[in-house]
């Protein structure tokens, strides 16, 4: 029942952080606004010298999900080999001082 209860915790987290994601994503859309159309020809030198993307805040946004995401996951994997490695030394223990029986 624990770890049932730890799963739906750590799905609630996953569910928040997706939904902070979301909504910084929407508010990046926002804040781009569409240049006018050029209606005669203008040399590239007069251009804007370099390329602006408008999903990179989204690309940012996606990776620093995945990273969290896989750092939470990383995490509570340590904790459970912890407590796996805990249990099996008392298992050791007990075999020792009640191997006599």
């Amino acid at each position: 029942m624990r770890d049932f209860r730890r799963m739906v915790r750590a799905l609630r987290y996953t569910l928040g952080a997706l939904v902070v994601f979301v909504l910084l994503s929407a508010s990046g859309f926002a804040q781009t606004q569409p240049q006018d159309p050029v209606e005669e020809y203008v040399p590239m030198s007069q251009t804007a010298p370099r390329e602006v993307l408008p999903a990179t805040p989204l690309v940012f946004y996606a990776y620093s999900f995945v990273w969290l995401v896989l750092l939470g996951y990383v995490f509570m994997m340590w904790r459970r080999m912890a407590r796996v490695e805990q249990d099996l030394a008392d298992v050791q223990r007990r075999l020792k001082d009640g191997g006599g029986h």
